[in-house]
């Protein structure tokens, strides 16, 4: 091998450890830029997810806007005003202004009840607990506050609901309601989902699943 070819050797030997250690140099800050964004990324993810399970109220967690079952039926408050979906073996109940569905036991009286309205007073999303409590009050003298959540994501709408439970002036029925609020991009509506308080553990996920599934308008 003569003396200049082993030098052009020398010098590719000695560019390719170049590269390679360029290579390597750019690989190593590519990753700790990679890493750097994690280590930012990761604590935003984290926290907007935890910010997304705390945001909601434990009594609420449930809530996820869906279509109802495919079994179910619907009506709309006139003038279609929101829509009121229901399982088929509800029975219409008495509500001339809005739109109410019940179930009933044998002897005829309600265990469950669903109920469609306009909105009618002062409803506002912001401070609806407290106005449907206050309301509730106005005829029972018994009224517990179980758990409320404000700026709920309802299909076409947003709302606020209330979670409480009350006993009547006339017979004493205890009932356990979960209380809404919705508006929608033209109108406004309130749905109550309640049953009797002995009636309430099987009926809960039922009146959960109305409320999922109610459309605003």
């Amino acid at each position: 091998m003569t003396a200049v070819r082993a030098e052009r050797l020398r010098a590719v030997f000695a560019a390719v450890v170049l590269r390679g250690r360029k290579t390597a140099r750019r690989t190593a800050a590519r990753r700790l830029l990679v890493a750097a964004a994690a280590s930012l990324c990761f604590p935003a993810a984290l926290i907007a997810v935890s910010d997304a399970a705390v945001s909601r109220p434990a009594d609420f967690r449930w809530f996820a806007a869906a279509p109802a079952p495919a079994s179910w039926s619907h009506h709309a408050l006139p003038p279609r005003d929101g829509t009121l979906s229901y399982p088929v073996n509800f029975v219409v109940g008495n509500d001339k202004d809005g739109v109410a569905r019940e179930r009933l036991d044998r002897h005829g009286s309600v265990l469950v009840y669903l109920d469609l309205s306009h909105k009618e007073g002062r409803e506002r999303v912001s401070t609806w607990p407290s106005y449907r409590l206050g309301l509730v009050r106005g005829e029972s003298d018994d009224v517990h506050d179980d758990g409320h959540a404000i700026g709920l994501r309802f299909r076409g709408g947003r709302g606020s609901c209330v979670l409480d439970d009350y006993r009547t002036r006339v017979e004493n029925h205890h009932y356990r309601e979960i209380a809404c609020f919705v508006k929608g991009r033209r109108h406004a509506s309130v749905l109550i989902a309640a049953a009797l308080e002995s009636a309430w553990t099987h009926a809960v996920k039922t009146l959960e699943r109305a409320v999922d599934a109610y459309r605003a308008t």
